[in-house]
């Protein structure tokens, strides 16, 4: 059976501290750069998962606001907490090669086991790829690539989009760079825009015109 209290000192460790029930938020975070971890327990309690998080707080409300204002009306409700809630979500599992739908057994590991396999995977191949992402530039050069682990495949759509976008305005990349930067990605950003109430879907063009637009 699954206990968070074995996890929690490994990854207090690492530096990562237990915000509420399966959350933690890294210590080493900074002012521009917020790392988190996000846990989830299902399949009768024997299945973990686990997201990593990373935001910059500006370009997160940039992004919330530009949904609201921009997207199908489906999409304008979308809750956020600022303090708990992180939209870059990537699989630490797939990272780690965990197995079915990059998750871990739990009833497969002791729990000293199972706490030392999530703590090393965090250590050894997670930390070396996040933990100098300390900056906006730091995090627009990873946000703006398709590069695992935050490939656009895994983490799209239009809050990341609209991220890249306030991210690289406020580092100086011209609006035409950033179009251009983000036209690789546009089904992976449209397949998420939805519906409007007609049941047409979402002009992606005129999404980015106006997040572009807003952003300057």
């Amino acid at each position: 059976m699954f206990d968070e209290k074995s996890l929690t000192p490994g990854l207090s460790e690492l530096g990562y501290i237990r915000l509420k029930r399966l959350t933690y938020k890294a210590s080493w975070s900074s002012t521009d750069v917020e790392h988190f971890l996000f846990a989830s327990v299902f399949g009768g309690g024997d299945r973990f998962l686990c997201d990593f998080g990373i935001r910059n707080p500006g370009a997160e409300q940039f992004a919330l606001e530009c949904l609201k204002l921009f997207s199908a009306p489906g999409l304008r409700e979308f809750r956020f907490n600022p303090r708990y809630d992180c939209s870059n979500r990537f699989p630490l599992g797939k990272w780690a090669g965990w197995s079915i739908g990059w998750t871990l057994t739990i009833s497969a590991f002791s729990e000293t086991a199972f706490a030392d396999k999530v703590k090393g995977d965090v250590e050894r191949l997670l930390l070396p790829v996040v933990r100098s992402i300390l900056s906006p530039a730091d995090l627009f050069s990873i946000l703006s690539k398709n590069v695992e682990p935050c490939s656009w495949v895994t983490v799209g759509g239009p809050l990341r989009a609209a991220q890249v976008v306030y991210l690289g305005r406020r580092l100086g990349v011209t609006t035409s760079e950033l179009r251009s930067m983000l036209q690789p990605y546009l089904t992976q950003i449209g397949g998420r825009l939805g519906s409007g109430v007609t049941g047409e879907w979402q002009s992606l063009t005129a999404f980015l015109e106006n997040v572009l637009h807003y952003a300057n």
